[in-house]
């Protein structure tokens, strides 16, 4: 990862979390964002795709936060607000559905899925961000 250090702090401030939003966004307030026919996958795949996405939010939340202070360490509660904010994007974004009026609907059965993954992507940061950090929490 020290390698890729370099490259990443090149970004501006937020850069990642801003673009993983938009791809978000898109996903889940386009009316067919994956075309007409969406491709075949099992039972449940949906809730595990909104579990990955608002987690993958959080970690970018995460990360843009390291860039911006040198890559230290970050705590439980930085982590904890990440997955707090990234589940409340996913509520709205839940809510917006139902209102457009596009064909997407609210469920809760996302909800949750957005939760869970947001707070299982905050916990997995947590431990593995010892892998690319080297100085300590601020």
């Amino acid at each position: 990862m020290d390698r890729w250090k370099p490259v990443l702090t090149r970004f501006p401030a937020w850069t990642f979390t801003f673009l993983t939003l938009a791809a978000i966004l898109w996903l889940t307030l386009a009316p067919k964002p994956l075309g007409e026919e969406p491709p075949p996958l099992f039972e449940g795949a949906d809730k595990i795709a909104h579990g990955i996405m608002f987690g993958g939010l959080a970690s970018m939340m995460l990360l843009d936060w390291q860039r911006k202070h040198g890559w230290t360490l970050t705590g439980w509660i930085r982590a904890m607000i990440c997955s707090s904010l990234s589940s409340i994007v996913g509520i709205i974004i839940e809510m917006a559905q139902s209102s457009m009026g596009l064909g997407r609907e609210f469920e809760w059965g996302d909800i949750v899925s957005d939760t869970v993954g947001a707070f299982i992507f905050g916990v997995g940061y947590i431990f593995l961000q010892k892998i690319w950090c080297q100085t300590p929490y601020k």
